[in-house]
């Protein structure tokens, strides 16, 4: 896989910055609440995460999530036992990798070689710079283990063409915002690079694709209304189906070992793929279904959704004009986030998605504050933010203070260098000391809350005329 490298090719386009003085301070905005709402909706989506719709609602029955103080409770189990409240899960440290990467190369190169070494250092490590443990490693990726010694597409297919899960979805959005000065046709070249480091079923390529295209088509003024999200789905369909079929017409290398490869022939079914991003309801997609509840076009479809719903409730011209006829966009944001995650199934992921969309479209400062603000990391998520603000020249500044080189968080051992085994075990050491601590405090709080529902109510005497005295 080569790497893609922006320096070598034609000069970014970001002549829509000129359109008028008040675009890259609007850019800007919609950049920060891209990232940033990701990873707000991953923490959010992490309460229902791998839960029925059925148990989402029984878990938090007032249907509402705070992460400020005082902080919803996760609910008492095995998965949420393993993390902080306020705190996202592997879609985002993944979606920061491909951040922390370009931030490194000071916008030089944009690298998917570098994502797959970063990822391999991951699965043992965990996030460095922020010293995160690995947590929720998906089957998919966590096979990353033998690349980059062998060629992804290959080592993917060995798992069978069946599987198309959201792993390399969950962390486009950084793409999108790196090509904002790109043509549609590269942009869709390095979303579907990046996708085949780890997924190379042309479902997960044409999600990311899709992803990338229009968190970018946000950001250039491209996509103002659902006409211009059904057309740059229709576009990059068509790309992703041309790149499928002159895939299937390369020569087969005859050392190689990958024989699976397309062999159900043409892998891209418009009925199916339709089914998904056209749907109108989350209960279309069936999104808690047990079986399938990673499956790319679900969490795709939960997406594109989520955006259609804040178009139809905040139009591009209301947006722009600050003009709200019922609803405050933070309001809109944190309804849809939580009618999605409360729709559960891979509920951190399709909010994840989600997230990035409604940020990009409504932009950093619409984002809910009792959910920004007890999120864990803001304000270093927010510094790599306006890195790579400053590095992609959106703020017009003639040279840029932040240098990414320089910023040790942004090297593949965060500036912290590689735990050894013994770091390592240690580390496992304290996790689990931890969680079974929250375990068991979570079960004694269910205890005495089940005892409280046991105790027989006291009845009040009413006296004999039936009238109750007041306590």
């Amino acid at each position: 896989m080569s790497d893609t490298k922006p320096a070598n090719t034609a000069t970014p386009d970001l002549g829509f910055l000129s359109l008028h003085p008040f675009v890259p301070a609007v850019v800007q905005d919609k950049i920060k609440g891209t990232i940033v709402g990701s990873a707000l909706g991953d923490c959010i989506g992490l309460y229902t995460e791998f839960l029925s719709s059925e148990l989402a609602r029984e878990a938090y029955p007032d249907g509402k999530f705070r992460l400020a103080n005082p902080a919803t409770k996760f609910r008492n189990d095995g998965h949420r036992n393993k993390f902080e409240i306020g705190s996202w899960t592997d879609d985002t440290d993944h979606a920061l990798m491909i951040l922390l990467s370009f931030l490194h190369h000071d916008g030089e190169t944009l690298s998917a070689n570098d994502l797959a070494h970063r990822l391999l250092i991951w699965v043992e490590q965990g996030l460095r710079a922020l010293n995160r443990p690995p947590l929720g490693l998906g089957r998919t990726v966590g096979s990353v283990n033998g690349f980059p010694q062998q060629n992804p597409p290959e080592f993917v297919d060995k798992s069978g063409r069946k599987v198309a899960p959201n792993g390399s979805l969950m962390r486009t959005h950084p793409l999108g915002i790196i090509c904002v000065g790109y043509s549609f046709e590269e942009t869709c070249r390095i979303a579907t690079d990046f996708s085949l480091v780890t997924h190379a079923d042309p479902r997960c390529v044409v999600a990311c694709c899709i992803a990338t295209g229009l968190v970018r088509g946000i950001l250039r003024g491209e996509i103002l209304a659902e006409v211009d999200v059904d057309n740059m789905i229709e576009r990059v369909y068509g790309w992703v189906d041309r790149w499928t079929r002159s895939r299937q017409t390369e020569p087969k290398d005859l050392e190689s070992n990958d024989t699976s490869e397309f062999e159900g022939g043409e892998l891209l079914d418009q009925q199916e793929f339709s089914k998904h991003v056209q749907a109108q309801t989350f209960e279309e997609l069936q999104l808690d279904d047990s079986m399938k509840i990673g499956y790319v076009y679900k969490c795709l479809g939960a997406a594109i959704l989520s955006l259609r719903m804040a178009m139809r409730r905040a139009p591009f011209n209301t947006v722009v004009a600050g003009k709200h006829t019922d609803t405050l966009p933070s309001a809109i944001f944190e309804s849809i986030i939580t009618e999605l995650t409360l729709a559960a199934g891979d509920a951190d992921t399709n909010a994840c998605v989600a997230g990035a969309f409604l940020g990009c479209w409504f932009g950093y400062n619409a984002l809910p504050p009792h959910w920004r603000d007890g999120m864990q990391h803001f304000d270093w998520l927010t510094h790599k933010c306006n890195g790579l603000i400053e590095i992609l020249q959106i703020s017009r500044e003639p040279e840029s203070k932040y240098k990414g080189k320089e910023d040790p968080d942004t090297r593949p051992d965060g500036g912290k260098g590689l735990m050894d085994r013994e770091e390592l075990q240690k580390r496992d050491c304290h996790f689990m000391l931890r969680y079974m601590a929250k375990h068991s405090e979570g079960a004694e709080e269910e205890k005495a809350r089940l005892k409280q529902e046991k105790k027989p109510k006291q009845k009040r005497w009413t006296g004999i005329f039936g009238g109750k005295f007041k306590e």
